[in-house]
């Protein structure tokens, strides 16, 4: 049985599919399972050992129609497109799956009978079968919309057994060794930190309080770093090796850069990550960590968090516009 997964967007998203994977091999040991993952999400896949043959989305004009041949020729049983959009719809209708499989998600901000009608309309037409989920109302009736159990739904709607208590973990390797002589707290610098409510002047205010505890503190950066933390970058060392770290003495560090393997790895090794709900949160779960993730009060956090929480791991779950974010971080450590 050959079954093909179409989700090409983003790393967390790849993260919260991956159970749904190992639930379909724990059912169907001689499943063959290929996944179409976009560049990005890719390295997820690569560390994930259920999987058995990884196709990249690329953005070439040419692109399309190479990746469409390839999937012809696979001739799969099952074909599930699970990420939002039309590019995993239009390359289901050109395979030859003998199942082709659909989760439609209507806007969670308003329930409409017209949001997504043209991709339900051309999953009826064309698909075996269609998930259509109203998530502003299954959640204001607080039916289960977790991103997870939502796919595992189009799973089980499609005939195929899969096991859907399960837990994924420790998928990564470690690249480099952390010098372990305290506990060590990674806080990811994303540039949702600073919003209406928190500045960076609050984000040093909770560092001056962590530096109370006797832990070693790195901080990670990504593309929107900078642009938010011009202060901090003036305040606290550098770190552009991963190879130094281990021999620094400095109680907060900024990991500034790391490409994608020393980034899990740092993440790997720690024993609490805080991050805004992010890729990085995602990573998290992965590990054996203590996690605390904040949620963008002004964007529908408590929707959010059920669609997207970790799964199956206990976090501490907090919002931005909370008075008390900085003490309630402190006492997670």
């Amino acid at each position: 049985m050959k079954i093909c997964i179409e989700r090409s967007d983003r790393m967390g998203d790849m993260i919260l599919t991956l159970p749904v994977i190992q639930g379909i091999k724990e059912q169907n040991p001689q499943a063959i399972v290929h996944v179409i993952a976009s560049q990005k999400n890719s390295k997820i896949c690569k560390h994930f050992n259920l999987i058995d043959k990884i196709f990249e989305k690329s953005n070439l004009s040419s692109s399309f129609n190479n990746l469409s041949k390839s999937i012809n020729a696979e001739k799969y049983d099952y074909y599930f497109t699970f990420s939002p959009g039309w590019f995993g719809l239009r390359l289901g209708f050109f395979s030859r799956s003998k199942i082709k499989s659909s989760l439609i998600l209507q806007s969670r901000y308003k329930s409409s009978i017209f949001s997504k009608l043209g991709q339900i309309i051309f999953s009826k037409l064309f698909y075996s079968l269609y998930l259509v989920v109203d998530r502003s109302k299954s959640f204001h009736a607080n039916k289960n919309i977790h991103q997870t159990k939502m796919m595992m739904d189009v799973v089980l709607k499609s005939g195929l057994e899969i096991s859907e208590n399960i837990k994924t973990e420790f998928i990564f390797t470690d690249v480099f060794k952390l010098n372990k002589e305290k506990p060590v707290c990674v806080i990811h610098l994303s540039s949702k930190w600073i919003n209406n409510y928190y500045s960076e002047d609050g984000f040093i205010g909770l560092l001056k309080l962590l530096e109370e505890k006797n832990i070693s503190i790195y901080l990670t950066t990504d593309e929107t770093t900078k642009n938010k933390f011009s202060k901090i970058f003036d305040n606290f060392p550098v770190a552009n090796d991963p190879k130094k770290i281990p021999d620094s003495r400095e109680n907060i560090i900024i990991c500034n850069n790391f490409d994608f393997e020393n980034w899990t790895s740092l993440i790997n090794q720690a024993d609490y990550v805080i991050t805004p709900e992010s890729g990085c949160t995602h990573i998290a779960s992965l590990t054996k960590c203590e996690l605390a993730v904040i949620y963008d009060s002004d964007n529908s956090p408590k929707s959010i968090k059920c669609e997207y929480a970790p799964w199956n791991k206990e976090y501490l779950a907090l919002e931005t516009n909370d008075k008390e974010l900085n003490h309630k971080l402190l006492n997670f450590i």
